[in-house]
């Protein structure tokens, strides 16, 4: 995993009357003024503001840091005690880390965060939008369970939104030493607070049904429609329990900005992919799970017409298609045994087909589109989480798919055999790689 280090020194501005101070663990008096120390680890490689990220797994605009606010709130009654705002103009690099794959970022001199001695609960937001620093900043500390938007999580501008993976619990003591990490000094790690998948074919790509893909693209569906700030530590989201999802709790499903599956030879960087907020289930079914929605347009190899060219007469004979053919619709008949099918670009032809074989069905790929699922992260219940790069690689499509895109069985999970093949890797990010077969 590859971490970036920012340290902010801070000194305590305030003094309390002697009366109102108490005594806590260790001898340690409540309300004293101090100072403290933060060091951030980033799940990127990012230097601050627009310079280039050594993470490989990163975009620059996916690394970049803009803005730090720093939370402070007193643990007992979960009031705030005091909060700071910082820009990456307020660190400067010190060198790498004695960590590995970590750069050190220090504050600059003279920037205070006015604090004082007892149990403290510190939360690190990092390029907060300012409609999202005000729903939290002067709230009690719950506020930090609010809901954030996809929109606000990702807007590129602002840099992405990262958050504390976990409240930091400290005592800060009156006058610590700062020759290593104390609780005067701890370090708090953030994560961006979005997923992101990226799809890809493989090399070796095979098409299984023979014809020819003229296309093929991807969106994201069953996507939260908003999530945590932090993640519970169960990892249950706000919409955990597989229940009908209405008002914040609603998933968004039908979405049909399509982009198209990455080549091959794409490096990670140069991936084009799509972000989506953490989605965890407590039953896993289709309905309820993120998953990727890929859509394809698709030329038979061969049609069947009438022998004779006019009419049904003297049966049906095989007319091979070329690969120069563009996408149209076709019609698919699936004979009565289940087990084979013929295609059609004439529709007259395919019903005369279906009335000469008893139990046949035909169905219509209108405009040779066709669809397949890819479900994520199996490994892990198919949930979805923040920070975690899925790379999906397609190494097989069992053509045509499906005729429109609506989900089949959504009160269901996804069984072993899925529409799609997927290696999924996970990137710091995470990169979560998974190979997939797009099967009917």
């Amino acid at each position: 995993m590859k971490t970036k280090i920012f340290t902010i020194a801070a000194l305590a501005a305030a003094t309390l009357l002697a009366s109102c101070m108490k005594e806590i663990t260790n001898g340690v008096k409540e309300g004293e003024p101090t100072y403290l120390g933060l060091s951030f680890t980033f799940p990127a490689n990012s230097k601050a503001g627009t310079k280039a990220t050594t993470d490989d797994n990163a975009t620059e605009a996916e690394a970049a840091f803009y803005t730090a606010d720093v939370f402070i709130y007193n643990t007992a009654t979960g009031m705030p005690a005091n909060y700071a705002h910082f820009d990456s103009s307020d660190f400067t690099f010190t060198g790498a880390n004695a960590t590995p794959d970590a750069d050190k970022w220090t504050m600059n001199s003279g920037k205070l965060i006015p604090t004082t001695t007892g149990n403290k609960t510190i939360i690190v937001g990092l390029n907060l939008p300012a409609d999202m620093l005000a729903e939290i900043k002067d709230q009690s500390f719950p506020a930090v369970a609010k809901l954030v938007d996809l929109a606000r999580a990702t807007s590129t501008s602002a840099g992405f939104v990262m958050f504390s993976t976990a409240p930091k619990q400290v005592t800060l003591v009156k006058e610590p030493g700062f020759t290593g990490e104390n609780d005067n000094h701890p370090t708090v790690q953030v994560e961006r607070i979005v997923a992101k998948v990226a799809v890809k074919k493989s090399e070796t790509i095979q098409y299984v049904g023979g014809g020819y893909m003229k296309s093929l693209e991807f969106e994201l569906n069953n996507i939260n429609k908003k999530s945590l700030y932090i993640r519970p530590v169960d990892k249950k989201d706000h919409n955990w329990v597989s229940t009908p999802s209405t008002g914040d709790d609603a998933l968004i499903d039908g979405r049909t900005n399509f982009i198209a599956v990455n080549e091959s030879n794409t490096t990670v960087k140069s991936l084009s992919p799509k972000y989506c907020l953490e989605n965890t289930t407590q039953n896993f079914l289709k309905g309820q799970i993120t998953r990727v929605s890929v859509r394809g347009t698709w030329v038979p190899g061969v049609v069947k017409v009438y022998a004779n060219g006019t009419s049904k007469a003297e049966g049906y004979a095989d007319d091979p298609i070329a690969d120069t053919q563009v996408a149209q619709t076709f019609y698919a008949v699936t004979y009565n045994n289940g087990a084979s099918r013929g295609y059609f670009f004439n529709q007259a032809v395919a019903n005369d087909f279906v009335a000469d074989n008893p139990g046949a069905t035909l169905i219509t790929y209108t405009g040779g589109v066709c669809y397949w699922d890819i479900f994520l992260n199996p490994a892990e219940n198919f949930d979805v989480y923040r920070n975690d790069f899925y790379l999906c690689t397609i190494t097989k499509v069992m053509v045509p798919g499906r005729p429109t895109p609506e989900l089949p069985d959504p009160l269901l999970p996804p069984t072993q055999t899925t529409d799609m093949m997927v290696d999924i890797e996970i990137l710091y990010w995470n990169l979560v790689e998974q190979s997939v077969v797009l099967e009917y």
